[in-house]
């Protein structure tokens, strides 16, 4: 009682004896696996000998046929067995017997040659047989006259003694012409003794060692031709119960198990054979599977000697196994862990107590690192922004307190590194992933350069990190630091997708100087907006725009760009923008926003001034594209920025024009719809009407219409001429008159154009229609 209550406490040594289950009950399946495995291999064994042996058998039996049709047509076409085949004379044909009777001595597989003359009408046989000849004879006619046709250089079962106790011999029939009792008449027989035959499937099935299966041969009727010594079993009704279920499977050599009285049966088949013959195989299912029986029997005990062993040595070494666990939890009971009322295993314990005392070391420690790294970059920090009051002994102080990789001397570079497109990563981006982000390009940054030279690195919370490249001596070169970043920037923007620039300082000698360099080389990154994105800026790539003082804009260059506008003259005005970037690319970076924020000033007072005294003002937000601008980074977006906003004041003054002549088109339309009853109207009329040159006017609606205004004038007066005609009992002058026609060849020459006849026409057609 006492080892049981032992054993449940002791949870962890239960798992390690249910842990060698599965050993136990891998081996149980694999000894099963093994036996049905064996069990198949078996089964597919003995199909394959199967089909071998009875394919074997019907190959021998066509081969026989052969023979046995070679030596026929042989006997049957020797010339000097005319006399026996077709001679008149029947002393002649007594003396070619003796040659029958050589050839059926010298034949292990001849009965006898059988020989009907039709001239004499009588057989003639050979003699060395057990039977009467007259026996013969007379099957043989009864076989003729009973059978209308009689198969040629076939073997046909055949009864002679007559005794109904089944076929004698197979008889084998050879004759001219297309049947026995055709014009001559003669015929030849060969009685293939069928021994031969049963000999030879014998010899097969002991070669094979099958003594003990039943096989035989059926015709297509289910008659047994040939069968070995074994007894068939009893009331086996083949033709009803084997054919039937031989022929629906529909193929030519395959197998099956059959049950009969009890007894299970193993069926192989070949169907299709000579003279449409069956092949048949009858085995023992149990003698068949009496091997692998045994072998279940020895696998089962072989298994439970392995399993009972397998539980012997899994009880050793497990108590071996839990000695060190056992003596593990006593120290940890002794500490004082505290332990849960929850039921654990001894390792899981084990565990917790030092899950928890870890847990306290790595807090301990997380503290500890954090307040380091949080004073490193304050150090680094006020290195930075102002080194000039940062002491010798300060200075040593931090490198050896926080480790600081900078040397106080030698050659040193500030680099500053800013995220390109930061508003829009801002924009869709939290805070700390920004700052893992700005976090992962230092330590990417710091991997690099640290192959080569001293480097340390810090966000500086405005947008940009913040590096400080040393080396002793003056191993520092500008081109080694190129490299270095240009493979951090593929590394990022592999892993990240983003991109940044960066600007470096001139190679300086003291970390007092860091300051300095540091606030010139950040001044410096701003002309990321002319050299873009994933810039490498040094010193010499911005001194020209560094040292110009040009800050204003040519008076020309202004001038073609109001030009320009005003006139919709966009391959000027694009032109003008073009050179006018060009112009702001030279400047210092202060002079650049102002350059670019007078030219969006000029634009707006241009379309200010094109908007007076117009129907539709184009309006342009200056505002809006002040923000865009400064939400951009490089000259080139910028560019684009304006371009978008000079494209829209272009197609707004489009639009302003399509919509005034689509008015001017429809007024004209509704003029004509009103006044075309006068026979004055014309383009200068409504042009007067409308106060505007009849030149403009039409132009404007052959635009928007497609057709002068004398057509459309000609087609409303048509048109209503065509309504009088079919509707009133007007005459054409009074209807040429009343829509505004002064000229009746005029008319007719118009309305015959329009519609193809002349009003008088038009007007009877009309009438036809309408009684039709």
């Amino acid at each position: 009682m006492n080892v049981l209550q032992g054993l449940r406490s002791r949870k962890y040594l239960q798992r390690i004896l249910l842990g060698f289950i599965p050993v136990v009950v891998i081996l149980v399946m694999t000894s099963v696996i093994l036996y049905l495995n064996a069990q198949s291999k078996v089964a597919s064994m003995q199909n394959d000998a199967d089909r071998k042996l009875l394919t074997q058998i019907n190959y021998n039996i066509e081969n026989m046929n052969g023979i046995v049709k070679d030596l026929a047509v042989s006997i049957f076409n020797d010339e000097d067995m005319i006399a026996l085949k077709s001679g008149g004379e029947f002393q002649q044909s007594i003396l070619k017997l003796e040659k029958l009777n050589r050839l059926v001595a010298t034949s292990p597989y001849l009965h006898s040659i059988v020989f009907y003359n039709s001239k004499q009408g009588r057989y003639f046989s050979s003699l060395n047989h057990n039977l009467e000849n007259n026996q013969i004879y007379d099957a043989l006619s009864r076989y003729v006259k009973s059978h209308t046709t009689v198969p040629k250089l076939q073997l046909i079962p055949m009864e002679l003694d007559g005794k109904g106790e089944g076929f004698d011999v197979f008889s084998f029939f050879v004759y001219d012409g297309p049947s026995v009792n055709s014009v001559n008449g003669n015929f030849l027989v060969l009685n293939i003794k069928p021994t031969w035959m049963l000999d030879n499937v014998e010899t097969l099935n002991a070669l094979a060692e099958r003594e003990n299966d039943v096989i035989f041969v059926t015709d297509s009727a289910g008659k047994v031709l040939i069968s070995n010594d074994r007894m068939l079993p009893e009331q086996l009704d083949i033709k009803n119960s084997l054919l039937q279920r031989i022929t629906s499977s529909g193929k030519m050599l395959d197998n099956f198990t059959y049950s009969h009285q009890g007894e299970k049966y193993r069926v192989t088949y070949l169907t299709r054979g000579m003279n449409d013959w069956q092949i048949i195989s009858l085995q023992d299912y149990d003698l068949m599977m009496n091997n692998v029986r045994q072998l279940k029997w020895t696998a089962a005990a072989v298994t439970f000697s392995v399993v009972l062993m397998t539980i012997l040595i899994s009880v050793y070494f497990s108590i071996r196994l839990y000695r060190p666990v056992g003596h593990l939890l006593t120290l940890v009971r002794q500490s004082g862990a505290q332990e849960t009322n929850q039921p654990q295993d001894e390792l899981s314990v084990i565990a917790s107590s030092y899950s928890e005392m870890t847990d306290k070391l790595k807090e301990l420690e997380k503290d500890q690192t954090a307040q380091i790294n949080i004073a490193k970059v304050y150090r680094l920090r006020s290195l930075i922004t102002t080194s000039a009051s940062v002491s010798d002994q300060e200075f040593g102080q931090s490198r050896e307190q926080y480790g600081i990789d900078i040397w106080p001397q030698g050659s040193l570079v500030v680099a500053v590194v800013r995220i390109d497109n930061l508003r829009e990563l801002s924009s869709r981006t939290a805070d700390t992933a920004l700052s893992l982000l700005y976090f992962a390009i230092s330590n990417i940054g710091q991997e690099l350069l640290r192959r080569r030279y001293s480097c340390e690195a810090v966000d500086m919370r405005s947008d940009h990190l913040a590096f400080v490249i040393s080396s002793r001596g003056d191993g520092l070169e500008l081109g080694g630091l190129h490299e270095a970043f240009r493979e951090a920037q593929e590394t990022v923007r592999h892993y990240y997708q983003l991109t940044f620039s960066v600007t470096l300082s001139r190679i300086f000698g003291g970390y007092r100087e860091i300051t300095t360099h540091y606030s010139q080389a950040l001044r410096n990154s701003n002309y990321r907006m002319i050299l873009g994105k994933q810039a490498m800026i040094d010193p010499d790539k911005v001194k020209h725009n560094e040292e110009c003082e040009q800050f204003h804009i040519p008076q020309a260059l202004e001038r073609q760009l109001i030009e320009g506008l005003k006139s919709g003259d966009r391959e000027s005005i694009e032109d003008g923008v073009q050179r006018w970037m060009e112009l702001v690319r030279t400047f210092r970076f202060e002079n650049m926003f102002s350059a670019l924020l007078h030219m969006v000033v000029t634009l707006n007072n241009t379309v200010s001034e094109m908007n007076h005294n117009k129907l539709n003002p184009v309006s342009v937000n200056l505002q809006d594209i002040n923000q865009r601008i400064l939400e951009k980074e490089t000259l080139e977006e910028i560019q684009e920025v304006l371009m978008d906003a000079i494209r829209e004041v272009f197609d707004k003054r489009q639009s302003g024009r399509d919509e005034k002549s689509r008015l001017i088109a429809d007024t004209i339309k509704e003029i004509v719809g009103k006044h075309y009853s006068d026979p004055d109207l014309n383009v200068q009329k409504i042009a007067d009407m409308l106060r505007m040159s009849h030149v403009y006017l039409g132009q404007v609606f052959k635009e928007q219409e497609g057709m002068t205004v004398v057509d459309c004038i000609n087609q409303t007066r048509l048109s209503q001429a065509k309504v009088y005609l079919e509707h009133q009992d007007l005459t054409v002058a009074e209807i040429m008159e009343k829509v505004g026609f002064g000229n009746e060849s005029y008319f007719y020459r118009l309305f015959k154009r329009q519609y193809g006849t002349t009003p008088k026409e038009y007007r009877l057609k009309s009438a036809i229609y309408r009684h039709s």
